[in-house]
């Protein structure tokens, strides 16, 4: 279903492309607002900001060139995993938009929410599903990247124990977006949140994930996470969100989709470590 692209192209555009012909917007903010900053998130938690920072420090930005988006470590400290159209942006549902060749990409990690680090990716090690977007609530939107060294700096979350379920309570990690305070560029967004309900895609459990959790554009690729027997790990990659009937928030016609940390994800994730 997926294959390793020796020589990969697409469209570089900011996290937040919004698909004209359905009136949904990739990452676009539902209902309020309810993201903080990783050092609110501490207060409010009741923990140091330095706990948190480290709690949340796999998620990171992501630029490939030139438009950012969020993107997090998972598994290994080199394996990065961000939404396909963050890269690869398509300009309707069934047609892409046009090409440039990604030649440089890099991913930074931020310890302290103030400084940062930028890590090459090896852009001839992406691998994402060939099968073109259905809807903004498939499962293909997800791509996996290797780093051309291993990040020392922060731990990166753990895969998923177990498939999420309905209820499940999870927040979501994702870098700044534009207009949100505090406004330093290094600050990570947190919100806890919860899954409404999960969906079989073709027939693979959990493939879609429906949550309540906040989002705008540069959110996608952002990591829902969950605390797992050994740690923070992913259970699904921010896609989208619906935006119609928003502005006072309707649990039915508002959420937040993101994509399940599927098997052929956590395949691709392998391989790409060597495992």
């Amino acid at each position: 279903m997926f294959q390793v692209k020796s020589k990969v192209h697409g469209a570089i555009l900011l996290a937040g492309l919004l698909c004209a012909s359905s009136g949904v917007a990739f990452a676009d903010r539902i209902g309020h607002e309810n993201r903080k900053s990783v050092e609110d998130y501490a207060t409010s938690h009741k923990i140091s900001s330095v706990d948190a920072r480290a709690m949340f420090g796999a998620t990171g930005r992501i630029m490939c060139p030139f438009g950012e988006a969020s993107a997090f470590l998972v598994d290994k400290s080199n394996i990065v995993v961000t939404a396909r159209h963050v890269l690869y942006p398509e300009k309707s549902q069934h047609s892409y938009a046009a090409h440039m060749q990604i030649n440089r990409c890099g991913f930074e990690v931020s310890v302290d929410g103030k400084t940062s680090k930028w890590h090459k990716v090896n852009v001839t090690s992406f691998v994402y599903p060939q099968e073109k977007q259905r809807s903004t609530k498939d499962r293909f939107d997800w791509v996996v990247m290797k780093l051309a060294e291993p990040v020392t700096e922060v731990a990166p979350y753990r895969l998923p124990s177990k498939a999420a379920h309905a209820e499940d309570a999870v927040t979501l990690a994702t870098i700044r977006q534009k207009d949100f305070t505090p406004d330093d560029w290094n600050t990570r967004l947190v919100e806890d949140c919860k899954v409404r309900s999960v969906k079989s895609i073709d027939g693979i459990a959990a493939a879609g994930l429906f949550t309540d959790c906040s989002a705008s554009p540069g959110a996608s690729g952002g990591a829902l996470t969950r605390k797992g027997p050994d740690g923070i790990e992913v259970v699904g990659i921010l896609s989208s969100s619906i935006t119609k009937a928003c502005e006072k928030y309707n649990s039915k016609s508002c959420y937040s989709y993101a994509v399940g940390l599927s098997p052929a994800v956590v395949q691709a994730i392998h391989n790409l470590a060597g495992d």
